[in-house]
This record gives structure tokens, C-alpha cells and sequence, in this order.
């Protein structure tokens, strides 16, 4: 069972793109090996610039994502297929300044509303803390992902049903 949980930002514009929403592959007949028989998927990267090989190494299928931008963890969701993009063809195709060539999946997206500092608390980094694109350490994910996944996804709504009311 997969226990890694990557914490990624995100350029809002990109992402809406390509994750918030799912890329209609059938339109693309020469995309990548690891695309050829999806329909439709959500894709991610991670900035070739990063330094973070290592990191894109390490995610494999079914391990947690959580999305930030501007102090707020906006989606959730599993890494599906990763693989090496070595033509760019992803992010020539649906990014802008973003060329990358270590690209993955994204499963069971969820949107969330979480500030920084609830996500820092599950984790056990102060409550300030602003993460760049990393894997939790092991020492720190205490529960299982789908605990995770649900804590998050309570927060969201009841600070919605509290906002509503």
C-alpha cells in the first residue's frame, strides 16, 4: 500500500488546464507511449529547473498529492502513471512556460479548501511552515491517506456549511 504524500504548488493557470480539469486525449494522436490508451487524463509535473529528481523518482501509483497556491491547499489527489517526457511533448502541448519533461497523472481529484496551517497541524510542521514541492518524510505521516484524504475534505465542507450559514 502506497504511504508517500507529496505537498505541490501550483501555477494556478496551468493547473486549471490540466488537473482541475481533464485533458481531452483523443484529440491528441501523437502523444506519448504512457497516454496512447487514455481518453482523458489529468497531468502534472514537476519543473525539470527543481532540482527534485530524486523526489519524482519516489511518487509511485496511488500515493497522495496535495495541491497549494497562496497559503491554501486547494485539491487533493493519487498519482496514476509517472514517466519521463523526454520530447516535452505535455507541456509544449498544454503549458505555458512550464517545458518539463517528468510528468504524472493525477487520480481521484478532489477540489479542498485548507489553509496552510491545517495541513502543517496533520503533519507536524509549525504552523507558518510553506512548503516547495516535497514528499513528507515517513516520521510524519502518522495515519493512512485515505484519513488524510477525509480530514481534508471535512474541513472543506465545514467551513462551507459555516460560511453558508
Amino acid at each position: 500500500m502506497s504511504a508517500n504524500v507529496f505537498l505541490v504548488p501550483i501555477d494556478p493557470e496551468n493547473f486549471d488546464r490540466t488537473v482541475r480539469s481533464t485533458v481531452d486525449l483523443a484529440e491528441y494522436p501523437d502523444r506519448p507511449e504512457p497516454l496512447a490508451t487514455a481518453d482523458e487524463a489529468r497531468l502534472w509535473a514537476v519543473d525539470d529547473d527543481s532540482g527534485n529528481g530524486s523526489t519524482f523518482e519516489r511518487m509511485e501509483s496511488g500515493d497522495l498529492v496535495l495541491f497549494y497556491h497562496e497559503g491554501e491547499y486547494v485539491s487533493t489527489g493519487r498519482i496514476g502513471t509517472t514517466f519521463i517526457d523526454e520530447d516535452r511533448w505535455v507541456s509544449g502541448t498544454f503549458w505555458t512556460a512550464f517545458p518539463t519533461t517528468r510528468v504524472y497523472t493525477i487520480e481521484s481529484f478532489a477540489s479542498v479548501t485548507v489553509p496552510k496551517r491545517g495541513v502543517n497541524r496533520i503533519f507536524d510542521y509549525s504552523e507558518s511552515y510553506t512548503p516547495g514541492f516535497m514528499r513528507v518524510a515517513d516520521d510524519r505521516v502518522t495515519t493512512d491517506l485515505s484519513s488524510i484524504e477525509t480530514a481534508l475534505d471535512a474541513y472543506t465542507k465545514r467551513n462551507a456549511d459555516a460560511a453558508d450559514a
